[in-house]
């Protein structure tokens, strides 16, 4: 088979190295020099070889060199291909061999029995395919600018949402650092006045003592001056001497007024629960800039066939007709319980819960182990694994091993629960209000779960978030 034949194209313009004109008949040699077909070398100026017609090229012949042009190629016009091995304008295809093809190419053996179409014809469908696909690829590329566009201006509204939110953060902890700071100024203040006031009471009790102590040193003397008398001196006016020496009653005034003590009494009050405010201040702030329910969901494989959980694992209700569910050991078959899902083994966790419940319906919130019994009939204490708070529209009692009643004004809206695994210690707070349920101890080992149950038909849980 021939090889593929080259194609080579001449476009206008081109000048003849050799006659410096236009090129007329272009022809190009081995060599690779481009000349008019007139300016090839008479025959008579032509060598001969034996192995057929031999021509120079007519810029290389002046330079001495001896490179040959066999059979010269004709360029054609302008855009017009030619087959290099017959010099015949290209017209046809072959499909099979992906080769140009001249009239004397498509004869040959060697494509009798290929695909060959028109040029023009053949090339067509693939226009088309490319036709297509341009515009495929250019609807790709504007949906895929508008969506970038559309990103864009999400990310920027996120990142004037992060801005915006800074601002607040940085605000709002400027204005409580100046509350502290006037709470603490008025607080040094009341007690700078205090101890001024003590102070003074202090100097004047002391100088009334100190005065009373002088006039008793000088009524002592006094007094032993006239013991020093003699019974004639003394006894001449009884009356007036012994009225003179009777003992005037003195009332010892009080060192600090009862009023003062009064004022220092109830500021110490005040001090003394100063460190526990904060201390729960700053946990409730903690819990509250922790919480995160997005990261906790319901576990369907744990729900009890009384449990309904949605389809966003968020929600579960109770439902007085029983789920006919597959069997598994996960699964809570007594207790209508659930468990929450991922499992913690390190590190401070927290989630909300919305507590909706039906008149003599309850629930329990908090955190369960993972080898927790599944199989409890009643509610699970904290010797059994749970940390949890029962409500009801009764009463509030936390698992303690005994149970420990939680007197509350009301029935909290929505709950919150702070797990910190290292410390070993469970939260429960009105999410609301931010007022402090009850706090569970506990030395933790393996995975913990969020831990939830519910009773009474229409009664509900939902994770807020």
């Amino acid at each position: 088979m021939p090889s593929t034949p080259s194609l080579q194209t001449v476009h206008e313009g081109p000048t003849c190295p050799a006659c410096l004109g236009p090129l007329e008949d272009a022809v190009t040699a081995t060599c690779g020099h481009t000349f008019c077909r007139p300016c090839l070398l008479p025959p008579s100026q032509m060598g001969t070889h034996h192995s057929g017609r031999v021509l120079l090229c007519p810029l290389c012949k002046e330079k001495g060199q001896t490179e040959t042009l066999t059979a010269p190629v004709p360029l054609g016009p302008l855009e017009e291909t030619y087959c290099e091995e017959h010099g015949e304008k290209i017209y046809f295809f072959c499909e099979n061999d992906v080769e140009f093809l001249c009239v004397f190419c498509r004869e040959s053996p060697s494509h009798q029995a290929h695909t060959v179409g028109i040029l023009e014809e053949t090339i067509q469908p693939y226009r088309e395919r490319l036709r297509s696909r341009l515009e495929s690829v250019s609807v790709q590329r504007d949906e895929i600018e508008d969506r970038k566009c559309q990103e864009d201006q999400k990310l920027h509204v996120l990142l004037t949402q992060m801005e915006t939110k800074k601002q607040q953060v940085e605000a709002a902890f400027e204005r409580l650092q100046r509350e502290l700071g006037e709470q603490q100024r008025l607080l040094l203040a009341t007690l700078r006045e205090l101890e001024l006031q003590i102070w003074k009471e202090r100097d004047e009790y002391l100088r009334t003592v100190s005065e009373e102590v002088a006039r008793l040193g000088a009524h002592v003397k006094e007094l032993e001056e006239r013991c020093q008398q003699p019974a004639s001196e003394l006894l001449k006016d009884v009356r007036v001497n012994q009225s003179r020496c009777e003992m005037k009653t003195f009332v010892s005034p009080e060192a600090i007024s009862p009023d003062l003590v009064k004022k220092i009494r109830n500021l110490h009050r005040k001090i003394l629960t100063l460190p526990e405010m904060m201390r729960k201040f700053s946990e409730n702030l903690e819990l509250h800039l922790q919480t995160d329910s997005e990261g906790v969901t319901l576990d369907p494989q744990t729900a009890s066939p009384s449990l309904v959980v949605s389809e966003d694992r968020k929600s579960v209700r109770y439902t007085r007709q029983k789920q006919n569910l597959p069997d598994s050991p996960l699964r809570f078959e007594g207790l209508p319980a659930v468990l929450g899902s991922p499992g913690f083994s390190s590190g401070r966790h927290s989630w909300q819960v919305e507590l909706q419940l039906e008149d003599g319906g309850g629930c329990m919130v908090g955190v369960a182990r993972e080898a927790v019994r599944r199989e409890a009939e009643v509610g699970l204490s904290a010797e059994e694994g749970v940390w949890a708070v029962i409500f009801s529209h009764q009463q509030c009692w936390a698992s303690t091993s005994r149970g420990t009643d939680l007197p509350l004004s009301e029935m909290p809206r929505v709950v919150g629960v702070a797990l910190d695994y290292e410390a070993g210690r469970v939260t429960l707070l009105d999410a609301e209000t931010r007022a402090q349920i009850f706090t569970f101890t506990a030395s933790f080992s393996g995975r913990v779960f969020s831990f939830f149950a519910v009773w009474k038909a229409g009664s509900c849980l939902t994770l807020k978030g």
